[in-house]
């Protein structure tokens, strides 16, 4: 059931196939209203992008539609950006993937050979995620607005937490947020740039990605941004606001845009960010000790659809959601950005996948 009822008007924007891009308006109409919160929606087929609008407000209060450039957060679908910044880094010589997290952070030693950048990526490593409710008080008892070196502050105070458990890394797939941001740090330190400058530099300048940025940068007040809405106990809508963590780069401090992603898809399928032996690694399932496939790879999860082979990732991130969608057997693509505190990503995915099938 819609959340605030039925959307009365198409947005304008990209539709290089009208009968597709009917269906996908036709689709997001029944799940929104056009005076509450919306999303973005980017479709790339063939190396062209083919469907590109907004729906919804960005701004409910003050009336501001959601362009197809809108900017959002893009929250956990960061992550695949944090493993390209170590890809790039170990195509150079830098570091490799199979060395110890002790290596770059020299606090975190003592958690042996075993954490490694990969398992680190792959979510293996047994790293537990601090956004847990005893997680989160932890790293506030160190700073009320923390940043990661008090991620790694606490994580040095803490000791190793799979040795507590029993288990060794590599036994158990456990996602975690907050391995994320320690391979934010090593980034930092092997590049010796910010987070932020890192992808500014290697990526999103050399791309063409104005409107994508990591935190802390001036345009988190840009006009363009949306408000990230939720609701509350009784229902209501009320704008998120910001998180203690905000501050935290690695696990998802991105925002963008849909057009910036397209260029972004343009380069991933090129290989002109890394060759094409990384990209297949990165779509390349982690295991476990007992060789069990996660699918999960770097900063991507696996799946298939009608025997359509993908890779994908949800985000959620104070009243902002995200999905991204790539295709592994076919040139398609697809980006979701979105404040709406209660759409189905993935569904309205499938109704992008079916429309392009």
């Amino acid at each position: 059931m819609a959340l605030f009822g039925r959307s009365s008007a198409a947005p304008a924007g990209i539709r290089a196939d009208a009968g597709r891009s009917a269906e996908i308006d036709d689709y997001i109409a029944d799940q929104i209203d056009a005076k509450g919160p919306g999303l973005a929606v980017a479709v790339v087929a063939d190396g062209r992008v083919v469907h590109q609008a907004g729906y919804g407000m960005a701004d409910v209060d003050e009336g501001v539609a959601v362009a197809p450039d809108t900017i959002f957060h893009l929250a956990s679908c960061g992550k695949q950006l944090t493993a390209l910044g170590l890809q790039m880094l170990a195509e150079e010589g830098r570091l490799a993937l199979d060395d110890a997290i002790g290596k770059f952070i020299p606090p975190l030693s003592g958690f042996g050979p075993g954490v490694t950048l990969r398992a680190l990526l792959h979510h293996t490593s047994g790293i537990r995620d601090l956004y847990d409710d005893t997680g989160v008080d932890e790293v506030l008892a160190r700073n009320a607005a923390p940043t990661n070196a008090d991620v790694i502050r606490t994580f040095a105070e803490l000791g190793c937490p799979m040795a507590e458990q029993g288990l060794k890394p590599g036994d158990v797939f456990a996602y975690s947020n907050s391995g994320y941001e320690l391979l934010g740090s090593v980034i930092e330190r092997v590049s010796g740039q910010s987070y932020r400058d890192f992808f500014a530099r290697r990526v999103f300048g050399p791309l063409g990605m104005k409107d994508t940025f990591s935190v802390p940068d001036p345009r988190v007040n840009d006009a363009r941004c949306a408000v990230g809405y939720q609701l509350d106990e009784g229902g209501e809508l009320i704008a998120a606001g910001g998180t203690e963590f905000d501050a935290l780069v690695g696990s998802g401090s991105f925002y963008t845009t849909g057009p910036d992603l397209c260029l972004y898809e343009r380069a991933l399928r090129d290989y002109k960010l890394v060759g094409e032996a990384s990209m297949e690694e990165a779509f390349t399932s982690g295991e476990t000790n007992e060789g069990e496939e996660t699918n999960y790879g770097f900063g991507w999860y696996f799946g298939d659809q009608d025997g359509i082979l993908f890779a994908d990732h949800e985000g959620e991130w104070a009243g902002y959601r995200s999905y991204i969608c790539y295709s592994l057997d076919r040139p398609l693509s697809m980006f979701l950005l979105s404040n709406h505190p209660d759409l189905d990503l993935v569904e309205a995915a499938n109704v992008v996948t079916d429309a392009y099938r």
